[in-house]
């Protein structure tokens, strides 16, 4: 097996090397790239290499599936493209919803280890207490609990890093606006008025304008991501009129004097009152509205997880444990849902007579028991949909009540699952919360369970039933040759990118019924731009008839791909088309495989729609289309197959 540094170092290469990463960081099993040229991402061969277990565009985000040895990888992953400064990025602009989305992500996602680290400490300390294994005076106590607590305590530095990289300014002079909002003067400040201290702001250059208010910025979220991002900007502006021969020393110092002054009087203020408001308004919400607020976030928690935005409620989830010593809405809620998930994957693992599917089921439950949903949500209960309703509606159920109840973690934690119970735990050593997350834990699993058990879904044929039937000669020639017996299910994914620029049609818009119903497999079809044709998966080219009007491909990860090129384009016999390979020869994904003239053949009155199918549609948990409708680029992304 492979090193994590040879596995580091062939991604960084495959991904078009250090000039072509904007940005990189990971989650718990994912590296997380944003490229600046989405075209120089060899997708097909970084899936090859040992120690990858695949790798897929998400939006404008590329992410390379490690597992559970990510940070390892990551650590090699760092140096390799921590240097590159990055071109701006190609291609059409994200949509707000995107870029802040991606932005949060970026900020919060490298910073994960250490919150999980310590918040699952601090749940540890939190539960020894509970049990009266250790006491809140004792000087282990005292030890441990700084430990678990320096992270959240120090945040502002934590934050500055990560968002100093995200949006690529000077590391070292954001750790110095998070130290000078640190600094003890501005602390203890605040704990003398605190303490009921008559302490007055402090008056800048002495002029009575510049009065800075007494924060504590301990803790805090928004005041440093701002200040950063103010930060970037003043500090490039400032080194376009400063010398170089001097720059070095006083393009930082004047940017300092400028950001420092203004944080402390504008900004710091303004992000702590925007973090104080959107927790107040959760807050509000879940102390008047609680089973309303619990059932919405809790039952929607899948939705919020497939769109990324649960992101975005992570600088919430702080801000409430800052200012309440408890988060009552992201963590509860999303312990419900993922528990939920498990509990659904299990009731398909017990009522379904597919075997491949019932060990799929079981391995993706104990994956969501753990905390991590993405098995079981995409790969059973999403396929088979009425367990995810069961879930989702579980999941709410108990919401709700969590909601009416009060639910909630006292510190942060990674996983959300069966090892986060502790985080549960109340730090004064009560045990009505600790018990209520025992509780909770055995209803998110158990009810969605029940209800699969009882309410049923389809289940998925184990015999392979609804093979490709193919209604023309030649694509029976292609059907013929492509069918083979394939290996059990396994819960993997294979991507399928698309063999030609165009606009994306829904197959069942097809004019062709063979395409339309979906006879020879599930798909998707495009009405293209251009004049060719290129390979959306490595393998081998398995059929191409002398009308050279479709290819059929045996792809390396098994799949079967006929890309069929117009309507009843047969009667041509190949006129107007031009194959560019033959049977049996090795292509590479991107490889172009046939040329074509759109424009003579529609002077022929046939239609040039293009479609391509799985004709082993039936060997897959499912077929996946990314989108059903509007524009779409040569080796982009298109289809999504579940094994």
């Amino acid at each position: 097996m492979a090193s994590h540094k040879e596995t580091a170092k062939q991604v960084v290469e495959k991904i078009g090397g250090r000039e072509n990463v904007n940005q990189a960081w990971h989650c718990v099993t994912r590296l997380r790239f944003n490229v600046n040229d989405k075209e120089k991402v060899q997708v097909e061969d970084i899936k090859k290499i040992n120690g990858v277990m695949g790798a897929q565009f998400s939006g404008d985000q590329f992410q390379v599936i490690i597992g559970n040895k990510v940070a390892d990888v990551f650590a090699e992953v760092e140096p390799l493209v921590g240097g590159s400064s990055g071109s701006e990025r190609k291609g059409e602009k994200q949509g707000v919803v995107s870029l802040v989305m991606d932005f949060i992500s970026g900020i919060f996602t490298p910073i994960l280890p250490a919150l999980a680290g310590a918040g699952l400490l601090k749940g540890f300390i939190a539960l020894f207490v509970t049990l009266g294994w250790l006491t809140t005076e004792g000087d282990t106590y005292q030890v441990l609990n700084a430990i678990g607590d320096s992270v959240f305590y120090f945040m502002p530095f934590f934050l500055a890093v990560s968002s100093a990289r995200k949006i690529r300014t000077n590391e070292y002079l954001a750790l110095t606006v998070a130290g000078t909002l640190m600094y003890p003067t501005f602390i203890n400040a605040y704990n003398e008025l605190a303490a009921g201290g008559q302490v007055q702001g402090f008056d800048l250059f002495g002029l009575g304008i510049i009065n800075i208010p007494i924060i504590n910025y301990a803790s805090s979220v928004i005041p440093i991501i701002l200040s950063v991002i103010l930060l970037k900007y003043v500090y490039e502006f400032v080194k376009k009129f400063v010398p170089s021969a001097v720059s070095l020393m006083f393009s930082p110092m004047i940017a300092l004097l400028i950001v420092m002054p203004l944080t402390f009087w504008l900004i710091g203020p303004l992000g702590t009152n925007i973090g104080n408001m959107l927790s107040g308004i959760f807050a509000w919400l879940f102390e008047h509205a609680g089973p309303v607020g619990g059932l919405l976030m809790a039952g929607l928690m899948p939705i919020i997880i497939m769109t990324g935005m649960h992101y975005a409620f992570v600088p919430i989830a702080i801000q409430n444990l800052s200012q309440f010593g408890y988060d009552n809405i992201i963590s509860p809620m999303m312990f419900i849902s993922n528990l939920a998930q498990g509990g659904a994957a299990f009731g398909v693992a017990v009522r379904t007579k597919n075997k491949q599917l019932k060990q799929l089921a079981v391995s993706a439950g104990i994956s969501a028991i753990v905390g991590i949903t993405e098995p079981a949500m995409y790969g059973v209960n999403m396929k088979l949909k009425k367990p995810l309703i069961y879930a989702m509606i579980s999941s709410g159920i108990l919401g709700a009540f969590a909601g009416w109840y009060g639910f909630k973690t006292f510190t942060m934690s990674g996983l959300l699952g069966i090892f986060t119970i502790p985080a549960f735990a109340d730090p004064s050593g009560a045990m009505g919360s600790l018990i209520v997350a025992i509780i909770f834990f055995a209803l998110s699993i158990m009810l969605p369970f029940i209800m699969v058990l009882i309410l049923g879904f389809e289940d998925l044929p184990e015999d392979g039933a609804g093979a490709a039937k193919p209604a023309a000669e030649n694509d029976a020639q292609a059907a013929d040759k492509t069918v083979e017996k394939k290996p059990a299910a396994t819960g993997k994914q294979v991507i399928v990118q698309s063999p030609l620029k165009g606009t994306i049609v829904p197959l069942a818009e097809v004019s062709d019924p063979t395409f339309a119903q979906e006879i020879m497999g599930k798909g998707i079809a495009i009405e293209p731009d251009e004049n060719r044709v290129v390979a959306p998966v490595s393998g081998s080219i398995m059929v191409l008839p002398d009308s050279q009007h479709a290819v059929g491909i045996k792809g390396d990860n098994g799949e079967e791909i006929l890309i069929h090129v117009g309507i009843d384009t047969v009667s041509l016999k190949g006129k107007h088309f031009k194959g560019l390979v033959k049977e049996g020869d090795r292509i590479e994904v991107g490889q172009t495989l046939i040329e074509f003239d759109r424009e003579a053949i529609r002077k022929e009155n046939l239609q040039t729609v293009t479609m391509m199918i799985v004709t082993n549609t039936s060997e897959y948990l499912d077929v996946l289309a990314i989108n059903q409708s509007g524009p779409i680029f040569e080796g982009e992304q298109v289809l999504t197959l579940i094994k």
